[in-house]
């Protein structure tokens, strides 16, 4: 691991799949979430501003965060890899761990989140599929889920059937927003990093 130290954060480095990823560590505790970023080939990097968001919010609370950027572009396959060699580093440092993703991160998320042991996992604006991945929302730990009413790239009627098919320990919050959060942005995004804030704060305190 190389770090790079900077206000309130710290920039290290990983290994997956042969390649050094990079990501961005707020805070140092007991208890981490790894965020994972939207599409990359859309500008999806880990200073997203709603990630860079959420997990300021994580950190202020004393909740490391890590936001990471994915390798090589994979299609989701490599991606899913990626994050679940994020999870092997972060696991090693930490004795709760969440997982939590936008857009396309949510559908990595998930199916890493199907794959390992994790305390708790957040999905934000979560797609139904991308390429050949599909979401998945039947694993075992507690699931919070938040989505925009007026979500046009992952509509709320696919969310809807989503969550119905999650199994127990699921909450959800909808919001009065689009796919981006922009409606009412910042009021809206910091609405949601409470929320997610609130809901690690719970599960890691059992």
């Amino acid at each position: 691991m190389k770090d790079t130290r900077g206000k309130g954060h710290m920039q290290i480095t990983f290994t997956s799949r042969g390649e050094t990823l990079t990501a961005t560590l707020y805070a140092n505790s007991s208890q981490g979430v790894i965020l994972c970023p939207p599409h990359p080939l859309y500008g999806g990097t880990r200073n997203d501003t709603r990630i860079v968001r959420v997990a300021r919010e994580l950190a202020s609370s004393g909740i490391s965060a890590l936001c990471i950027d994915y390798g090589n572009y994979g299609k989701g396959i490599e991606e899913i890899q990626n994050v679940l060699d994020a999870v092997s580093f972060m696991g090693k440092k930490v004795d709760c761990l969440g997982l939590l993703g936008y857009s396309f991160g949510a559908i990595v998320a998930s199916n890493v989140a199907r794959q390992t042991e994790i305390d708790g996992f957040v999905a934000m604006s979560i797609l139904k599929r991308i390429n050949s991945i599909d979401a998945i929302s039947d694993f075992a730990c507690p699931k919070l889920f938040i989505h925009g009413k007026r979500d046009n790239i992952a509509p709320y009627s696919d969310f809807k059937q989503l969550y119905k098919e999650a199994n127990e320990r699921k909450e959800k919050l909808v919001l009065d927003t689009d796919h981006f959060y922009m409606e009412d942005y910042p009021t809206i995004i910091d609405l949601a990093s409470k929320r997610i804030c609130k809901f690690f704060a719970k599960i890691f305190s059992r």
